[in-house]
């Protein structure tokens, strides 16, 4: 039982770094766009390519050789190469649009319905009704960016400018 509770209290640390990491790399990332006027693209790549590097370095360590195992089997190597384009790169790289056209806060606040999406997506695919609750937090969400992004106006939006 104490080893649980270990567990947890690391899962929840793991979660607060994650997020904490998650903003600063979003504050950074402004940063580098005001001050050295880079693009979104050129960066995704950067941090993608630099981070799967360290992340294949800290696996190998740990796990050796079977880190390459997933590349024996077709349809897990699909998967894998279908999450990398459309999870990853896509959720990096318009996370990273988003505070070039805008700021880190704005794009912070669009990037988060990536959550609401996937609960829709996966609804439609398992073909499962989503309860009340499911939908009344949706409908929250998408009414809660509606009134950050236009300030309740009907007709434009009221986005900050660049910094």
């Amino acid at each position: 039982m104490e080893e649980d509770k270990k567990n947890n209290i690391k899962g929840y640390m793991l979660a607060i770094l994650g997020g904490v990491s998650w903003g600063i790399s979003g504050v950074c990332s402004q940063y580098l766009f005001t001050q050295y006027d880079l693009s979104a693209d050129w960066l995704t790549a950067i941090r993608m390519l630099l981070s799967g590097i360290l992340l294949l370095v800290l696996a190998f360590r740990k796990e050796h050789t079977r880190i390459f195992k997933i590349w024996t089997k077709g349809k897990d190597t699909f998967w894998l190469i279908v999450f990398a384009l459309a999870g990853l790169l896509l959720c990096q790289y318009t996370f990273l649009a988003a505070i070039k056209h805008s700021n880190s806060a704005t794009a912070t606040v669009l990037q988060s319905l990536n959550v609401v999406l996937m609960a829709i997506v996966m609804a439609v695919w398992n073909k499962k009704m989503m309860s009340r609750i499911q939908i009344a937090a949706i409908v929250l969400a998408f009414s809660g960016t509606y009134l950050i992004a236009t300030k309740g106006s009907l007709t434009s939006m009221d986005l900050p400018d660049k910094p």
